[in-house]
Formats: structure tokens, sequence, C-alpha cells
């Protein structure tokens, strides 16, 4: 995995750091995108190679309702989790 596949854009930080800050939280797609202010193709596109690197986890629903959480087991996304709350603290 490189920093590229989780940091393509500021976008894609914006949507790590919103799951770091609701680690135990799940959304839909429709839902990040209103928080983030973009669009819901955007939160796809952005999405995808973390959902790749396993950071992201996805369902897709019935009628199409893709959701989206924090993979809180993956070593990735614990390495992330660690970082994230050492920042904090600074």
């Amino acid at each position: 995995m490189r920093l590229l596949d989780l940091f393509q854009s500021k976008a894609q930080v914006k949507l790590v750091e919103h799951l770091l800050q609701n680690r135990d939280k799940v959304f839909n797609q429709a839902g990040l995108a209103r928080v983030m202010d973009v669009s819901p193709s955007t939160v796809a596109r952005i999405a995808e190679p973390l959902v790749r690197c396993k950071v992201l986890l996805f369902e897709r629903y019935e009628k199409g309702m893709k959701i989206f959480a924090l993979n809180k087991e993956a070593p990735a996304a614990q390495k992330l989790i660690e970082f994230y709350d050492k920042i904090r603290e600074l």
C-alpha cells in the first residue's frame, strides 16, 4: 500500500478524516456526499482506492444503496487511527 492510495486528493483526505472522527458509525453514499459537500459520484470515486486497500468497508444494499464504514480490523486502518489520535493530542 502506498500513501498515494490513501491520500489522492483533498476530498479523499476529508473522507478519511471524517471516518476517523466517526469510526463507530456507518454511512450511506448520499449522506457522506452531503457532509463533504461533494457529489455522490465523487464519494464513490474517492472511496474506491480505500476499499481496495481494505481501509473502508463497502456494502451495496437493496435498491442500490451504498454503505461505507471504517474497517477498524484492517492493519492500515488501525495505524491510521493511532496516527490520527496522536496528532489530535498535539
